[in-house]
């Protein structure tokens, strides 16, 4: 057996229209399929460059709050795009909270900005340093 890689990364949403929004329009992720269960429904984007985004919908009923990055469990998702700087002027644009601004990492050989999404998840965008 081997791991052939990701199929989805799931994330409870506290605002499904919220949510679908910041996905759909302001990161331009496909919205692929909602399928409803008894008490939630899972709303599925296509994540550029392969896998799927699987966001679950409880209606609001599930408590959000902000965990401090240390804590262990899921830190940030990351996402490559080709211009971190125009990413971060589209994300301000969108009024996206911008936590970290284009920020170079020449130890990680990247440039990065970090943000979060409507529900308080850390996303990033890298960029290779050339």
């Amino acid at each position: 057996m081997r791991v052939m890689g990701i199929d989805h990364v799931s994330l409870n949403v506290k605002d499904i229209r919220a949510s679908t929004e910041f996905y759909g329009k302001v990161l331009g992720f496909r919205q692929l399929e909602t399928v409803p269960f008894d008490g939630f429904s899972l709303v599925y984007f296509q994540i550029p460059g392969g896998g799927r985004l699987e966001l679950f919908d409880y209606g609001g009923k599930n408590p959000a709050g902000q965990r401090d990055e240390s804590e262990a469990g899921l830190r940030h998702l990351a996402f490559t795009v080709d211009d971190v700087d125009e990413a971060a002027r589209r994300l301000a644009a969108a009024g996206v909270k911008i936590t970290l601004p284009p920020t170079d990492l020449p130890t990680l050989g990247s440039r990065a900005i970090l943000f979060l999404d409507p529900n308080g998840v850390t996303l990033e965008y890298c960029q290779k340093l050339k």
